[in-house]
């Protein structure tokens, strides 16, 4: 039998909606926190008995959120929410909302995803934030058409690398302002990319895999070591602006702002691949926005030109001191040699660990030195260890005849 599961987003707003943690929840399924939170994230599907199992848990939640008078009804939503169901996105008026769609509350993220149902406790602190994020829905989100990876693992790896690898330097760049740290990151993100193509392949967004490990490199407090850490402004005032501001904020903020309102996710997307929950995602964008808007005055008026300069920054804009990213042909050449120089460096290491250790054991003496003399009555008495040889002064005389000195006979009269 073959079991439909909800989209990634959806499942985890089924767990959060629940009350339920994704540790409890993994105990229920028998399966590790990990295993949950890549089922959750995409990453991985059940198989066999555990998709038995996981789509049987969804839909118990299913029905239990809706049993207990949810605020949205299944899928498709077209029937408006209880009256008393707290609802405070109608306190804005209707014609602010570029997109109105019949006061449902999750409709306001800006790419929605049919929304499973909810209860008014849990969504309340949810939906306050999406009224505040309300006005991007009038911008048309980026495209989001699956990456195809033909051809052998290098045609395929080219074909991801030229495709994400400026948007990615920009990315990194706009997280650090350092633009020596960006392009380690892009490299070490697409390396790790490399040496674990098997699984990027597989995935549902590559693209996507890449990204999280090249925000979480360039992040990374190390990465301003061995002389990368200085930082440089676009020569253009306005995305000079930009880009102060964002340094300012926290990093979670900063890669959470970047991820909803410059790369065009969505609110569970972002708070999955930031690894927070929904609401926690959602403060941390609407914190963020307090903060740029008081250091960018003009946004104050217009909320979703922050959006469109962030889009168009990660378009169009320059990277000071860094014309491109390596061309794909390099970049594979180098993740290649990276990886041949660091399984050398590993070898070379465990045969010098190796050699110094048997080196180490040869020479060691493993027989204890014996115990001093001590002395007895005044005679030193030899210390105990093995036997020596006897020698001649130390034997008794032997008996018999010949040895010995000569017997006295009598002299006869």
């Amino acid at each position: 039998m073959t079991h439909a599961l909800p989209s990634a987003a959806d499942r985890r707003l089924l767990r959060e909606r629940a009350g339920l943690t994704r540790a409890q929840a993994a105990a229920r399924l028998g399966v590790s926190a990990q295993t949950l939170r890549a089922w959750e994230r995409g990453r991985s599907r059940p198989h066999g008995r555990r998709l038995e199992a996981y789509a049987g848990l969804l839909t118990e939640l299913t029905r239990e959120g809706t049993g207990a008078g949810a605020v949205d009804v299944p899928r498709p939503v077209t029937a408006a929410p209880p009256a008393d169901a707290p609802h405070p996105v109608t306190a804005a008026p209707p014609a602010e909302i570029p997109h109105p769609v019949a006061a449902t509350p999750p409709a306001d993220i800006p790419r929605p995803v049919a929304a499973p149902p909810t209860t008014p406790d849990s969504a309340h602190a949810t939906t306050t934030a999406q009224a505040a994020l309300a006005p991007l829905t009038a911008l048309a989100p980026p495209a989001d058409e699956p990456l195809p990876l033909p051809g052998p693992p290098e045609t395929a790896f080219a074909t991801l690398y030229a495709r994400a690898a400026p948007g990615l330097l920009r990315q990194a760049y706009l997280l650090t302002s350092r633009p020596r740290v960006a392009l380690a990151a892009v490299l070490s993100g697409f390396r790790q990319a490399w040496e674990q193509w098997p699984e990027v392949a597989r995935d549902p967004d590559p693209e996507g895999w890449v990204r999280a490990v090249v925000h979480e490199s360039a992040l990374s407090p190390w990465r301003g070591f061995g002389g990368r850490g200085r930082r440089a402004a676009p020569a253009d005032a306005g995305q000079a602006a930009l880009a102060g501001a964002l340094l300012r904020l926290p990093p979670p903020h900063r890669r959470a702002v970047l991820l909803y309102e410059g790369v065009g996710l969505d609110l569970p997307e972002t708070a999955a691949e930031v690894e927070a929950s929904t609401p926690a995602a959602a403060h941390r964008l609407l914190h963020a926005r307090e903060s740029l808007t008081a250091a960018l005055p003009e946004l104050a008026d217009c909320p979703a030109q922050l959006a469109v300069r962030l889009r168009a920054f990660l378009a169009e804009g320059e990277v000071p001191g860094r014309p491109a990213p390596l061309s794909p042909e390099t970049a594979l050449a180098d993740v290649r040699l990276s990886g041949r120089a660091r399984t050398g460096a590993a070898l070379t290491v465990a045969g010098l660990l190796a050699a110094s250790t048997l080196y180490a054991v040869a020479t060691t003496d493993s027989t204890p030195p014996p115990p001093p003399a001590t002395e007895v009555d005044g005679t030193l008495t030899p210390a105990p260890g093995p036997p020596h040889p006897a020698t001649t002064r130390d034997r008794p005389p032997a008996e018999g005849p010949g040895t010995g000195p000569g017997r006295l006979v009598p002299l006869g009269g």
